[in-house]
C-alpha cells in the first residue's frame, strides 16, 4: 500500500467497502461428491454473519479496488487487533450493526461496546500510521 495517513474516518470507510464486499462474494458451498461429505474451512469472520443478514437478491459486483480494499482489510488489519471482541466489535459496526444489537449478540453493555468500538479504531489508526 501506498505511504497513507489514516484517520477514523478513512478506516471506517474502508471498513464498510470490506463488509459490502464480503456479503457480495458468492457463499462457500461444498465440492459436490455423491456419497461424501466435506468439511469445509472457514475464516472467522465468515461465521460472524447470521443466516437472515445474507440477502440472496442483490448482488453488487465488486470493483477489482474494493477487492483489494477488502483483503487489506481482512488479511492484514484484523491481524492487528488484539482481542477477538473487538475485532467482532468492529466487524459487526461494519455491517451496519446497532450498537445494541451488538450489545445482546456479544452479553456486553451499550456503553461499553461503544468505548471498546472508539478505542478499537484509535488503536488500530494508531497502528496503521506507525507501520
Amino acid at each position: 500500500m501506498t505511504e497513507q495517513k489514516w484517520d477514523v474516518d478513512t478506516v471506517k470507510y474502508w471498513l464498510s467497502i470490506a463488509a459490502m464486499v464480503d456479503k457480495a462474494l458468492p457463499p462457500v458451498t461444498p465440492p459436490r461428491v455423491s456419497g461424501q461429505k466435506w468439511d469445509i474451512l472457514r475464516e472467522w469472520y465468515e461465521l460472524l454473519w447470521d443466516k437472515d443478514q445474507h440477502d440472496t437478491r442483490i448482488r453488487i459486483q465488486p470493483t477489482n479496488r474494493q477487492v483489494s480494499m477488502w483483503e487489506e482489510v481482512v488479511l492484514r488489519w484484523f491481524k492487528l487487533i488484539d482481542s477477538d471482541k473487538d475485532k467482532k466489535i468492529i466487524w459487526f459496526r461494519a455491517c451496519n450493526m446497532s450498537f445494541p444489537k451488538i450489545s445482546k449478540k456479544l452479553g456486553i453493555s451499550r456503553q461499553t461496546i461503544i468505548a471498546r468500538y472508539k478505542t478499537a479504531l484509535e488503536r488500530l489508526v494508531y497502528t496503521l500510521n506507525n507501520m
